[in-house]
C-alpha cells in the first residue's frame, strides 16, 4: 500500500509539473493552491519513506541526530575542563 501511495504522489507531482510547463506559471490567485498541491505529496513521500525503522531516511536522520548529540556532549565536556 505504501508503494501505491508513493507512486500516486509521484504521478501528482508529475502532472503538476507538466501543467506548469505547458500552461505556464499560475497567476497571483492560484499560487497558494499550486504550492499546496506541490507541497502535500512531497511531505507525504517523506513521511512514507521515513515511517519504518529500517528505511534509509529514518536511519540517516537517526545518525544525524546522534552525531549532533555527540558534538553537544563534546562541547559540554570541553567547557567543564
Amino acid at each position: 500500500m505504501r508503494v501505491v501511495a508513493i507512486v500516486l504522489n509521484l504521478i501528482l507531482i508529475s502532472v503538476v509539473a507538466f501543467l506548469f510547463v505547458t500552461e505556464g506559471a499560475p497567476n497571483n490567485e492560484e499560487w497558494l493552491f499550486v504550492m499546496l498541491i506541490i507541497a502535500s505529496p512531497i511531505c507525504n513521500i517523506i513521511a512514507l519513506l521515513g515511517s519504518t525503522d529500517g528505511s534509509w531516511l529514518s536511519l540517516y536522520l537517526t545518525r544525524k541526530a546522534l552525531e549532533e548529540k555527540k558534538k553537544i556532549e563534546a562541547l559540554n565536556d570541553g567547557d567543564k575542563s
